[in-house]
């Protein structure tokens, strides 16, 4: 049963019990006739009904946007960041104003096939993270029982390999390359930094006395971080063919900056552009511009005395596994140099002895 009363304030309150607590709530309403009849007539037999119904005190489900906006929150202390808003914000386009509760798995795999006509299966699948991760909160509060989205099944993403190019293409590109990118791709074929770091240099990490580059950040999407991992953050020397390139800098404190002075946000798209027009120059099928990476890690893999170990610090791998997972494939065939006047079965501190 539902009561009216006016408390000292001039408002009218109304009293019910709910899971055996008594409950007064105001109605906002000033204490007058009109009022009075308003509350007996319309919200009182309103309240009992949902009374009845137990719809008063639950918490209902939301829109899939309201469980977005918690999601996102939770991934704030992330790098990708940037990168969740973009995929959330899409994903609201189609899902964010539905009811929680009225989303079908049917529904979010035709999503997810469109999804696949324009984006890897890669991305696709980073998407999908973030479509169960939404739905999990909606769980969290007992809006629903189970994750729809989980056991989707994509196409198995086949990574894209990237050639290398081979010394001759290498001198070839940086006879004909031009200023900023003359310089962008000297230091990218001469160091493997990653295009994130190459951007991030500052002129203040070319150390030309001692022969040093300090790799300290990282620039994606105009955010400037950290590097990659914790082995990311290195030190890499200059190699004598490198130190020609090294010799004019631009005015700026970046060591490839806009016009205004600033970084690039992301390696710029008329750059992309000037990078395409010098591989067809020279007669040379595309690449990314990522492919300078590859370049010196395949070249100190095949001409370099040094150990797996070693050129994984130089480029900044978090371990020997990954330059043999990436690189292996481009140096097959190199076992077959080897010295065949080797003695395998000599014992060397027996013949020494001797």
């Amino acid at each position: 049963m539902v009561k009216m009363f006016k408390r000292g304030n001039g408002r009218l309150y109304l009293e019910y019990k709910l899971d055996g607590k008594t409950v007064q709530k105001s109605t906002g309403l000033p204490d007058t006739p009109k009022n009075r009849a308003l509350v007996k007539k319309e919200v009182i037999p309103a309240l009992q009904r949902k009374l009845l119904l137990g719809e008063v005190g639950k918490d209902r489900p939301q829109t899939f946007e309201y469980y977005s906006q918690q999601y996102l929150r939770d991934k704030r202390h992330l790098k990708s960041y940037p990168q969740i808003i973009n995929r959330v914000a899409l994903i609201n386009i189609t899902f964010g104003s539905m009811l929680i509760t009225q989303i079908k798995r049917s529904d979010i795999k035709d999503w997810i096939s469109t999804r696949l006509e324009v984006n890897s299966p890669k991305t696709v699948k980073e998407y999908l993270t973030d479509i169960r991760g939404i739905i999990n909160i909606a769980i969290d509060h007992d809006h629903i029982k189970d994750n729809i989205a989980k056991a989707i099944d994509l196409p198995t993403h086949k990574k894209e390999e990237i050639e290398p190019f081979d010394p001759n293409e290498v001198t070839l590109i940086l006879s004909k390359a031009n200023d900023w990118l003359k310089l962008y791709l000297a230091i990218g074929f001469y160091t493997g930094l990653r295009t994130g770091e190459l951007l991030g240099l500052m002129r203040s990490d070319i150390d030309l006395k001692n022969g040093l580059i300090h790799v300290r950040r990282n620039i994606t999407k105009g955010e400037i971080t950290d590097p990659k991992t914790e082995k990311s953050i290195r030190t890499v020397p200059i190699m004598d063919d490198l130190r020609p390139y090294l010799k004019k800098f631009p005015k700026s404190l970046w060591l490839f900056p806009k016009e205004d002075g600033k970084p690039f946000s992301d390696f710029p798209g008329n750059r992309r552009n000037q990078w395409r027009s010098l591989l067809n120059e020279c007669g040379i099928s595309y690449r990314k511009i990522y492919a300078t990476r590859h370049t010196f890690i395949v070249s100190m893999l095949k001409y370099s005395d040094l150990s797996i170990l070693e050129i994984a610090q130089l480029a900044g791998h978090s371990s020997v596994q990954m330059i043999i997972q990436n690189y292996g494939r481009f140096i097959k065939g190199e076992h077959l140099k080897i010295d065949r006047s080797l003695k395998i079965f000599t014992d060397k501190s027996a013949d020494s002895s001797a």
